[in-house]
């Protein structure tokens, strides 16, 4: 019994030779994903005819340079240090820079983090946009309310989760 499907007119057939690290690299590939190698070579020929797996890996190097940016680890450290001193103490230019490295998140970062991170860059523009601002101090991570009140935890899972991460990296669609 042949298991093979007949080519249809609408199918063209193509040959070409490979070296056999190549190949054997293919076929690995294939396996993984629990495919043919024709249809692995199939798939990545669409993706990269159409534009899209060069797309993904440039999102892919996006998300990852994001989350390992000096910004990004700076903000995570001011963030930290103000459940210690929650004083509000930031210079403008510092201020600025949180501020434009917060919105950046929604680009970069799952939903349920993004949501985190906007209740602190609502903070910090109250404080840089309302001059009748009284409050002397942050309070994004001890708000009252719960759904207001900045969730570390969350953000440790994901962060300090290095599969999560990876996850998140190699395979958040596009």
């Amino acid at each position: 019994m042949n298991n093979k499907k007949s080519i249809t007119e609408e199918e063209a057939m193509i040959n070409f030779r490979l070296s056999k690290v190549l190949k054997e690299t293919i076929i690995t590939e294939a396996q993984k994903a629990n495919i043919t190698s024709s249809k692995y070579l199939r798939n990545l020929l669409e993706e990269v005819h159409s534009g899209n797996y060069c797309l993904e890996e440039k999102l892919k190097s996006e998300r990852e340079n994001f989350l390992f940016s000096k910004e990004f680890l700076q903000l995570m450290i001011w963030i930290y240090r103000k459940r210690e001193n929650n004083k509000r103490e930031v210079e403008k230019q510092f201020l600025e820079r949180y501020i434009k490295t917060l919105k950046r998140t929604e680009d970069y970062l799952p939903n349920i983090l993004v949501y985190e991170f906007d209740k602190i860059l609502k903070n910090l523009l109250l404080v840089r946009v309302d001059t009748s601002y009284d409050g002397s101090y942050f309070d994004f991570h001890k708000a009252y309310n719960e759904d207001k009140k900045f969730n570390f935890e969350i953000v440790e899972k994901f962060l300090l989760d290095e599969n999560v991460l990876i996850h998140f990296i190699e395979k958040e669609s596009i």
